[in-house]
């Protein structure tokens, strides 16, 4: 294998790190944010609204980057802004500032996810194989140890300005070292860019319904999986967070093996098993009796659901025209936030009005909607011979 072209992938999967790993260290330490500026859980909600609507412009501008000059470029600068929004997050004296600090933040998350996902596909391309999967398995390890990272500053009692100063260094070390191997490749058709209006509409719609529906259920399991098994399966506080650890775990092997099954079966059929398995986990979910249970099928769905969100990536890329490609991925990116929106708005309802079981139904229900798309993934296969 070229020497340039594994340091490319390398290059491209640690920027799929520190995405995770920012997120992880920033929503987790969420309390610590809340008791330092005396936030209530609706300000708190208000906030990360807003990071999810301003990461759709964000999303956006990387695609007006990318179109103008590399999507290099739109990762590169997408990279340091995120570092810079962990910082200011970070640093922020008032309340006020740290809304903007979330902004730039937001900015920043949806530029960074734009970005890494245009230089993945081309990076598929180069290796003619599917590896899409494994980047996005990445970004889960960076959350991860994200994570563990905010756990284990709250634990020293390092401060919150410290740990996320660390953080955007962090961010910013990386960025720097990775940019140079990133796939530079400049397109000039006008005919097929933002400003001509001129995007192959249907693909990025299909595929972006499935990356809506995915961070719908995603988004729900994240925010309410714990306090399900705490407050309706009556867990104590130490279990209830093994919930969202089971369904991460379900989604590294997703992820991480995802590649490998695509390369023998073809990704329509990944797609149809993977959504079947995230229903099922769902619905065990659903009708858990007791904590176990219920922490199997949250890993049964994370087994399942995790690898709908690469390959539908992996689909685009093989379905529009190679010009087209970065401002497709910028537009089909936006759902991830919609998802967002819509996952923690329903659920959040639900869990709201004192039915948690029925929380869970929102996404049982949504997510069946894949499979009337899963034929459509063959372009998936195709993509690592079709992106220039």
């Amino acid at each position: 294998m070229n020497a340039d072209l594994t340091r490319t992938r390398v290059a491209v999967a640690a920027g799929f790190f520190v995405q995770g790993l920012v997120f992880a260290a920033i929503v987790t330490q969420a309390p610590r944010i809340k008791d330092t500026f005396d936030i209530g859980d609706g300000g708190l909600t208000g906030i990360l609204v807003l990071v999810a609507v301003v990461s759709g412009v964000g999303s956006v501008l990387a695609g007006m980057i990318a179109e103008r000059r590399t999507s290099a470029m739109a990762f590169r600068l997408a990279l340091l802004t995120i570092g810079l929004g962990a910082l200011l997050v970070g640093i922020a004296p008032t309340l006020p500032l740290v809304v903007i600090a979330f902004i730039v933040y937001g900015l920043g998350v949806g530029a960074v996810d734009a970005g890494m996902n245009m230089q993945g596909v081309r990076v598929q391309h180069a290796y003619g194989r599917s590896v899409m999967a494994s980047f996005h398995g990445l970004w889960s390890v960076g959350g991860i140890v994200g994570a563990l990272f905010a756990a284990g500053a709250a634990e020293v009692e390092l401060p919150l300005a410290v740990s996320l100063v660390v953080i955007a260094i962090f961010a910013w070390i990386v960025a720097i070292a990775a940019a140079p191997h990133f796939i530079e490749v400049q397109e000039h058709d006008a005919g097929l860019s933002a400003r001509g209006l001129d995007l192959p509409l249907r693909p990025i719609l299909v595929f972006g319904l499935v990356i809506l529906l995915f961070y719908a259920a995603d988004t729900g399991i994240l925010t309410w999986s714990s306090v399900y098994l705490e407050d309706a399966l009556d867990s104590t506080a130490s279990v209830a967070p093994l919930a969202y650890g089971a369904y991460q775990a379900g989604a590294l092997i997703s992820r991480f093996g995802g590649d490998i099954v695509v390369r023998r079966v073809g990704a329509t059929t990944v797609v149809a098993v993977g959504t079947v398995t995230g229903i099922a986990g769902l619905a065990v979910v659903v009708s858990a009796a007791s904590s176990v249970m219920a922490i199997v099928g949250f890993f049964v769905a994370g087994l399942g659901l995790a690898i709908l969100a690469p390959l539908s990536f992996a689909a685009l890329a093989g379905a529009v025209p190679p010009t087209a490609l970065d401002v497709a991925i910028a537009r089909m990116n936006i759902a991830n936030y919609l998802g967002a929106i819509l996952g923690g708005g329903l659920i959040g309802a639900a869990a709201s009005a004192d039915h948690l079981r029925w929380a869970f139904v929102i996404p049982l229900v949504l997510i069946p909607l894949v499979l009337l798309f899963a034929r459509s993934f063959r372009t998936a296969d195709a993509a690592s011979l079709d992106v220039v």
